[in-house]
C-alpha cells in the first residue's frame, strides 16, 4: 500500500486508527491515509452483534463511504488491506477546525452562524437520504468540522451508523455535550439526533460571541437542540428552511438599518466627549465610540483637542497602525493626531468628527458647533462632587448625555438621582478598540434617546432579545451578564 506513497508525517492518532499525511509518488498530490488495525475491527464487530454489516463491517462501511459525493465530505480515493490493517486513502483537508475558530474569535456574526448551519444541514440531509442505507453521523462537534475557506468539510466518520432496511440501527455514542440525550441513554437514535448535535454546535457559536442573536435565530437554535425528540426539527431540511427564514429576516433588518443610517448622514457631524477629571475615561469612551460607529458603517474620525496628543501615545511602538492621508487606522478606529494650529485637519467628507476634549473645558466652551455632547464622569464615589459641579455647569447645553464610567452602577444611580436625569453606565473594558457587545448595545440605546431622536430617528432598532435570553437562560454568557448589566441604563429614581 505504502509503495505508492511517501509518508510525510502523522496527522493524528486515536484508539482505533492512525492517520498519516502522504504524497503520491506519481501524481505529486497529498493524501490522508487512515490505518485501521483489523484487530480493532474484529473487536467492534464482536461487541456489536446487531450490526447489519457484521463479518466485514469495516470494509462494508469503507465501500459505502467511498461512494459518497458531496462537497462537504472528504473524498475517499482508495481502500486496501493486508493481513494486519485496512487502509483508507482520503482527500487531504487543509483548514482550521471550527473548535479552533471559536477559541480565537471574539465576535461571530449571526450571518456566519446561519451560513455554517445551512452548510451542515446540507451535509446531514445528503447523508440521511442515502440509498439503500441512510447514514447517521452521530458525532457532530466543532473539532470534526473543518473550515476550508468558505466551504465546510465534515470529517471523521468513525462512529457513523447505518439505518438498515429493517429499521435497525448500528448504535454508537457521540461526544458528551453534543450527543443527543437518547444516544447518551443508549436508546434508539434517528435523524433528529443529528439535528440535536447541530443545534448544540450553533449554540456554542452563538455563546462564543459578544453579539446577541436575534429573536428569530435564537428560537431556531433552541428548537434544534430541544431535549425532547418530538420538539426538535425532524429533518435537516426543516432546520435549513428555518435558518434561511431567520437569515432573510436578519437581512431585511440590516438593510433597513443601513438605509436609515444613510438618511442621517447630513445631520450629526460633530460630537464632543468631555471628562469630569483626568482619568475619568473620556479618551477611552471616545475611541470606543468611533470604533463602534465605524463598525456600523457610519464613518467617524477621532480628534484629540486636549493637546495631550493621546493618539500619538496610543500608536507609539505599535506595528499594526496604518497611516493614510493623515489619518491613522487601527481595526475599526480612525483618528487624527494633534497637528497643531495652522494645519487643516484631514477630515473626510461626510464623516462624523468625535472631539476628545479630555478635561480641557475652556476649549470646549469656546467651540459652539458640537451637536452632541458626552460628559464622562468618574465612577469613583469620592469624585462625585467634582463631577456634579461640572455637570451643572454644562446643564444648559443641549444634547448633553451623561456617562458614568468603569461599570460603577452604584455611582450611576447616585448621579441619576442627583442630576434628575438619565445616566448611562459604561462597561469596564481595558481595550478601547474592542467594540464589544455590551459597549455597542449601550451606544445603540443612547442613540435612541428622546433628546437626539430627530437626528438618529430609526437609525438602529433596539435589541429586544435580552428578555428572551433571561427567560430561557440557555446561554451561559447571559448568566454571567444579567439583564441589568447589559442595558447599562439608569433612570432617575
Amino acid at each position: 500500500m505504502f509503495g505508492k506513497y511517501r509518508i510525510i508525517t502523522v496527522l493524528g492518532t486515536g484508539s482505533s486508527s492512525t492517520v498519516y499525511l502522504a504524497r503520491h509518488l506519481k501524481l505529486k498530490v497529498y493524501r490522508a491515509i487512515k490505518c485501521i488495525p483489523k484487530s480493532t475491527a474484529l473487536c467492534n464487530n464482536a461487541a456489536d452483534k446487531s450490526s447489519a454489516f457484521s463479518g466485514g463491517s469495516l470494509l462494508a462501511e469503507a465501500d459505502l463511504l467511498k461512494t459518497l459525493n458531496h462537497p462537504g465530505i472528504p473524498l475517499i480515493y482508495d481502500i486496501d488491506e493486508d493481513k494486519d490493517f485496512i487502509y483508507m486513502v482520503e482527500e487531504f483537508i487543509q483548514g482550521d477546525s471550527l473548535e479552533d475558530f471559536i477559541l480565537h474569535q471574539e465576535n461571530i456574526s449571526q450571518e456566519l452562524i446561519i451560513e455554517y448551519g445551512i452548510q451542515l444541514c446540507g451535509i446531514l440531509d445528503y447523508l440521511h437520504h442515502l440509498a439503500p442505507y441512510p447514514i447517521l453521523y452521530q458525532d457532530l462537534k466543532p473539532e470534526h468540522i473543518i473550515l476550508c475557506g468558505n466551504q465546510i468539510k465534515l470529517v471523521d466518520f468513525g462512529i457513523a451508523s447505518f439505518i438498515t432496511g429493517s429499521g435497525k440501527i448500528i448504535q454508537n455514542y457521540g461526544t458528551e455535550g453534543f450527543a443527543a440525550p437518547e444516544a447518551c441513554l443508549g436508546h434508539a437514535v434517528d435523524t433528529s439526533s443529528d439535528i440535536y448535535s447541530l443545534g448544540k454546535v450553533l449554540l456554542l457559536m452563538a455563546d462564543a460571541s459578544d453579539i446577541p442573536c436575534s429573536t428569530e435565530l435564537f428560537h431556531v437554535i433552541k428548537k434544534a437542540c430541544a431535549v425532547s425528540e418530538t420538539e426538535r426539527y425532524q429533518t435537516a431540511a426543516d432546520l435549513k428552511h428555518a435558518l434561511l427564514e431567520a437569515g432573510k429576516f436578519l437581512s431585511a433588518q440590516r438593510n433597513a438599518t443601513d438605509t436609515a443610517c444613510q438618511s442621517t448622514s447630513h445631520l450629526i457631524t460633530k460630537i464632543a466627549v468631555l471628562g469630569s477629571r483626568p482619568g475619568a475615561g473620556a479618551t477611552h469612551f471616545a475611541v470606543s465610540l468611533v470604533s463602534i460607529l465605524n463598525r456600523r458603517k457610519k464613518r467617524s474620525v477621532y480628534l484629540s483637542v486636549d493637546r495631550s496628543d493621546s493618539l500619538a501615545a496610543m500608536a507609539e511602538g505599535s506595528l499594526f497602525w496604518k497611516e493614510q492621508e493623515g489619518i491613522f487606522h487601527y481595526k475599526d478606529f480612525a483618528g487624527i493626531p494633534s497637528y497643531g494650529d495652522g494645519i487643516e485637519n484631514p477630515l473626510p467628507k461626510g464623516a462624523i468628527l468625535v472631539r476628545d476634549y479630555g478635561t480641557y473645558t475652556e476649549e470646549f466652551l469656546r467651540q459652539e458647533d458640537n451637536e452632541l455632547i458626552f460628559l464622562v464622569m468618574s465612577g469613583s464615589l469620592w469624585d462625585i462632587p467634582t463631577a456634579l459641579t461640572l455637570a451643572k455647569k454644562l446643564a444648559l447645553k443641549e444634547k448633553l448625555i451623561f456617562i458614568c464610567n468603569y461599570d460603577n452602577k452604584k455611582a450611576a444611580k447616585k448621579y441619576a438621582r442627583l442630576l434628575k436625569t438619565r445616566v448611562y453606565c459604561f462597561p469596564f473594558d481595558r481595550n478601547p478598540f474592542h467594540a464589544g457587545g455590551r459597549k455597542e448595545r449601550l451606544i445603540l440605546q443612547i442613540i435612541q434617546r428622546e433628546e437626539v431622536h430627530l437626528h438618529f430617528r430609526h437609525w438602529w432598532k433596539r435589541d429586544k432579545t435580552a428578555s428572551d435570553y433571561r427567560h430561557y437562560g440557555l446561554l451561559p454568557r447571559c448568566r454571567r451578564h444579567p439583564f441589568s448589566h447589559r442595558t447599562g441604563k439608569f433612570m432617575r429614581l
